[in-house]
């Protein structure tokens, strides 16, 4: 997608980004986990976003490191789409209303200094990013053995969800997204990093047909940007007769995600 598409995307977006997109919470607590055991080392911690958009996912792991007792000295959330953040683009080194603050910044040149933060993550971005030089700005910014969070689906994981088994063309469309090997063989590339996990992470849920065709209609994917207007309600509705057809409650659809999550270690 045209970075001028993408940008007119999130833009229209923005505002009700946090209504049409779920948030896997049991990724969040095994990030925590993670970071609680780097802050056990290093104390309070300076924890960076990027791609953060609205803040749901930087939000949520802000409160669940607190729960933990871990302590952050910072917290900002970095992305390139001003409307998308809640703030206006602050800069500073600064706790935006007691949370964090936002950054309105490319990925691949952050303004942020060399060896800034503890903590790098991004969740559900890469696949919008240019990943060898995101991954460069991160090796820039974290300290040594610094932590790096990726979350993020696999093609296969894509195909595999309800809206690549059920909506007609939506898996052929998302071309952006990584495999498991392209993901730790870019990881290794140069050496920055070491100590590199992917792994896979699931998490179920309930919805409903209406609350599908909800977000479908609201482009909660950009994947759906790919579709012209006549082509998508076409989709739509086959997708909408599919389901009903499958699902004998459309009320009440399980609905399995599978997601990816990748852990890097700054390398000393």
């Amino acid at each position: 997608m045209p970075t001028a598409a993408l940008a007119d995307h999130f833009r229209g977006i923005a505002t009700r980004y946090g209504r049409v997109r779920d948030l896997d919470v049991r990724a969040v607590r095994r990030i925590v986990r993670a970071v609680a055991r780097l802050a056990a080392d290093r104390g309070p911690l300076r924890l960076l976003d990027v791609g953060t958009g609205t803040g749901r996912y930087l939000e949520a792991l802000c409160g669940a490191l607190r729960e933990r007792g871990v302590m952050l000295r910072r917290a900002i959330g970095a992305d390139a789409s001003p409307e998308m953040l809640r703030g206006t683009g602050d800069t500073e080194w600064s706790l935006h209303g007691g949370t964090w603050a936002g950054v309105a910044a490319l990925a691949e040149a952050l303004p942020i200094g060399d060896g800034a933060c503890d903590v790098v993550s991004t969740f559900n971005a890469i696949h919008h990013l240019r990943l060898d030089r995101f991954l460069a700005e991160v090796a820039r910014v974290l300290r040594r053995e610094g932590l790096l969070v990726i979350y993020t689906r696999t093609p296969t994981q894509n195909r595999a969800t309800i809206w690549g088994r059920y909506f007609p063309g939506f898996a052929e469309r998302e071309w952006r997204l990584y495999a498991h090997g392209e993901l730790r063989a870019a990881l290794e590339h140069d050496g920055a990093f070491e100590r590199v996990r992917v792994r896979a992470a699931a998490w179920w849920q309930f919805t409903s047909l209406p609350a599908l065709v909800r977000q479908a209609r609201a482009r909660h994917y950009s994947t759906f940007r790919f579709y012209e207007p006549a082509e998508f309600e076409h989709a739509l509705a086959t997708f909408s007769e599919r389901l009903r057809r499958r699902y004998r409650y459309p009320w009440a659809i399980p609905v399995r995600n599978n997601h990816t999550i990748a852990f890097a270690r700054r390398r000393a």
